[in-house]
């Protein structure tokens, strides 16, 4: 890499004023991502070190063109402090999100930005190994129509649903692609460094850093629920995401809440997921149905055969009664769990991100109610509650950005 501050993994060889330098640069380059501009008075104020210091470690950025001088402050009266920024331009990072039926793939620049991207690439799971290579071909379509050079990219991060442990980047999973090595396949067909994760944790990292609720500079114990056909949560603890020892940090649709006969996706009976979910929901209208309940989604399911979470988040907003009661009663199991995580983990804010977060108040209120009812009065009276501010494009960004701070050495 062309980059110093990129080589975090030699920082253990570093010692004394070398390694120090080194973790104020990520320091800068965070607390620039997060403010978009600063002056070196501004950055020394942060860093709690000297204006001299601080001069040295910028002009080291200027000077490998990962930073630049984007004017003068106008306000205020003396000398002008020139402003510094982030150089979007200086290198990328490429994120490729794997949905249930579709993929997103994007390029972030330096500054946090997305430069390009292609979205909603129809994407139909059969075959492990034909979905792998489906999944390389429109990564390699997109580069190759990208006017960005290949050698600006830095690394590639792939975020997909299941338990993916981080530290063997073993995907253990239906999207595991059979024995297939996939860090190592992708690594090979594109010739860049590879890092996978989680979907939930790529939303949370999108929701925490590009949502509207005054983060990262406010709150920073947080959790936020990624609510699909699945639904998991990404904690945040200090501003830093929780992965635990193997990365599966965060499946609290695992945790056995309910005495049914219900066989979850994980295997076992009982999960949360299993009455607190998108399939959650399918099954309860499915169910209600055949048991004589009257619904617009029965013109769906005859004239396709099944119902999907987009048809049921369309009935809701034209007030079909029988969603509005499926959406009210996952609402309400999911408040459920989402109390056990505010007693055990008493955060500032609670974030409804995910697909059904568009579903609005019929989803948030009856989740509040839920939870007033079954956590401690003394723990949620320090919680909000919100819904997502972004919808559902926090995946990708979050995706993005998360290869550019491991690479970084910021999580």
């Amino acid at each position: 890499m062309r980059y110093s501050v990129f080589t975090h993994s030699q920082s253990a060889v570093l010692s004394g004023v070398a390694f120090k330098n080194q973790s104020r640069k990520k320091k800068v380059i965070s607390q620039l991502t997060a403010k978009g501009e600063a002056t070196i008075p501004e950055l020394a104020e942060f860093l709690n070190i000297s204006i001299p210091k601080t001069t040295a470690l910028m002009a080291s950025l200027l000077e490998e063109g990962l930073a630049i001088d984007t004017g003068r402050k106008t306000d205020g009266l003396g000398r002008k402090a020139a402003i510094y920024s982030l150089n979007p331009e200086s290198c990328y990072f490429l994120g490729v999100e794997i949905r249930k039926y579709k993929i997103n793939i994007g390029l972030m620049s330096f500054n946090a930005g997305i430069a390009r991207s292609s979205l909603n690439i129809p994407f139909d799971f059969t075959d492990a190994g034909d979905s792998l290579n489906a999944v390389i071909k429109e990564i390699k379509k997109f580069l190759c129509e990208s006017p960005i050079p290949k050698e600006k990219i830095i690394g590639v991060g792939l975020s997909l649903a299941g338990r993916i442990n981080v530290k063997t980047n073993q995907i253990l999973s239906i999207y595991h692609f059979g024995d297939a090595p996939v860090k190592e396949k992708l690594e090979e067909e594109l010739g860049l460094p590879v890092f996978l994760d989680n979907d939930s944790r790529a939303i949370a990292y999108g929701e925490y850093h590009f949502g509207n609720y005054g983060l990262p500079y406010t709150q920073k114990n947080v959790c936020i629920a990624n609510l699909d056909y699945g639904m998991a949560l990404g904690i945040f603890v200090e501003g830093k995401p929780v992965y635990g020892v193997s990365g599966y940090a965060g499946e609290i649709g695992h945790i056995p809440m309910f005495n049914n006969e219900k066989i979850c996706f994980c295997g076992k009976k009982g999960c949360l997921e299993t009455e607190a979910s998108g399939l959650a929901m399918i099954d309860y209208i499915n169910k209600k149905i055949v048991e004589g309940s009257s619904s617009s989604l029965q013109k769906v399911i005859a004239k396709k055969g099944f119902i999907e979470l987009e048809d049921i988040i369309d009935a809701v907003k034209h007030g079909d009664n029988l969603a509005i009661e499926a959406v009210s009663e996952i609402a309400h199991n999911l408040g459920k769990g989402l109390a056990v995580a505010i007693n055990m983990l008493n955060p500032e804010l609670i974030v409804l991100g995910g697909m059904l977060a568009v579903l609005g108040d019929p989803l948030l209120l009856p989740v509040k109610s839920s939870i007033i009812h079954y956590s401690l009065s003394m723990v949620n009276a320090d919680t909000k509650i919100s819904l997502s501010s972004i919808d559902q494009k926090a995946g990708l960004p979050g995706c993005c950005l998360l290869v550019r701070d491991k690479i970084l050495g910021l999580v």
